[in-house]
């Protein structure tokens, strides 16, 4: 049985602290020697959690693009640029529909389906103008909560990096990501 993971970084972050940043002598070389370290360090903390954030991200741009479908496929929207966006929508749930099992899939195969998932939605984005006023107002009334939980995610990924001046007031992204020792993904019936 081979060391795990985090042994490997703990190891290589001992190595640049104990061995490599004492003996450089140059401040350049100490300061990229630090930045080295401290990203050892990060990776650490959160390489054990990169598939589950991306698998609730994932069921979260699923549910937010299903909702966004059900919320524009009114006679209304007539743009032909966001009936073709819809139908796109429409083929990426079909093809990965909700509740299917991606998590049983290589991380590269998930990672690739969220990327689409977040074009798709950049592409209703910039054609909000073209939406009749009403329907414009819900999608934001849609988007607006779940930028403001995906900010707090990314911060809180990166919390440990140091370089967010309010990260203190942070939750750590396990908090976000788990209840019970358990990955909290929408519609499970958990708190």
């Amino acid at each position: 049985m081979g060391p795990e993971i985090s042994q490997f970084l703990a190891g290589m972050r001992k190595t640049m602290e104990q061995v490599v940043l004492p003996n450089l002598s140059d401040r350049f070389a100490q300061e990229q020697a630090g930045i080295v370290t401290a990203t050892l360090a990060f990776l650490e903390q959160v390489h054990d959690k990169v598939f589950h954030y991306e698998l609730l991200e994932h069921h979260l741009y699923q549910r937010l693009l299903g909702q966004t479908l059900d919320l524009l496929s009114v006679p209304e929207v007539t743009d032909p640029e966001i009936v073709e966006t819809l139908a796109a929508i429409q083929r990426q749930l079909t093809e990965d529909p909700p509740g299917g099992d991606i998590h049983l899939y290589r991380y590269d195969r998930l990672r690739a389906g969220n990327e689409s998932m977040k074009e798709l939605l950049c592409a209703l984005i910039r054609l909000q103008p073209a939406l009749p006023d009403a329907v414009r107002t819900a999608l934001g009334d849609l988007l607006q909560p779940f930028f403001r939980d995906l900010e707090r995610r990314e911060r809180s990924w990166v919390k440990p990096l140091g370089f967010d001046a309010q990260a203190d007031q942070l939750p750590d992204i396990a908090e976000l990501l788990y209840c019970n020792d358990r990955l909290q993904l929408p519609g499970d019936g958990r708190p």
